[in-house]
């Protein structure tokens, strides 16, 4: 299984009963059988039996041949994957009002009830690979990067010390939007919270109107 990778389908075509099954540590198997999770099977070594799988039907033409389809899930925590909102996130300065700002970070998933995985991840929501869960888990965290900018009506002062807990709470909230699926976050770091550069520009030149308009109220009055 390549690095970071959660899902791998297997090229076997079809089991055969009495095969032996390895599962790799850090691993499981899932056997899918007509849309359906048969059984998961923990790191080890099986010996397939009917019993096992009562989904299992003998293929037509060959008795001893099961057609399913067989995944091995990727236990690991994965490496760190970058992420960041698909847009600006909007924040309200209590002297420059409505301000854009840049987030972004890295995260690190991990696959903690393969069952629930597979039942919930890939055969509800068809999520068959790891491009489609990172989508998945960045839609998440852009929902999540949103709420914690939102509820802390954050002052362009305070970003810094915004930034340092922001990825515990963020990692806490997807965690519970992802309660149920199988799939959780163990690492979530925010690397970048900084005003946009656009934004930036504006707020400097209203900044140098501010205090060119001081300067000659100053020179003015004396």
């Amino acid at each position: 299984m390549k690095e970071g990778e959660l899902l791998r389908k297997s090229t076997q075509q079809g089991l055969v009963m009495g095969m032996r099954l390895a599962v790799l540590e850090e691993q499981s198997a899932a056997v899918i059988v007509n849309g359906h999770l048969a059984n998961v099977f923990l790191t080890g070594a099986y010996q397939l039996e009917r019993d096992k799988m009562p989904l299992l039907q003998p293929d037509q033409k060959h008795n001893w041949l099961f057609p399913v389809e067989l995944y091995f899930i990727n236990m690991a925590v994965t490496t760190p994957h970058p992420w960041q909102p698909s847009t600006p996130l909007l924040t309200r300065d209590t002297e420059r009002g409505l301000v854009q700002l840049l987030m972004s970070g890295s995260y690190a998933a991990q696959v903690d009830n393969p069952t629930m995985f597979m039942q919930v991840m890939v055969l509800q929501n068809g999520f068959y690979d790891w491009p489609s869960i990172h989508r998945y888990l960045q839609a998440h965290l852009n929902d999540a990067a949103v709420s914690l900018i939102i509820s802390q009506s954050i002052p362009l002062a305070s970003l810094a010390k915004i930034k340092e807990k922001s990825g515990r709470i963020l990692r806490e909230d997807v965690n519970w939007r992802l309660n149920g699926s199988g799939l959780c976050l163990r690492e979530l770091s925010v690397e970048t919270l900084e005003i946009h550069p656009t934004m930036q520009r504006l707020l400097a030149e209203q900044q140098d109107y501010l205090d060119f308009n001081r300067a000659r109220m100053h020179s003015i009055v004396g």
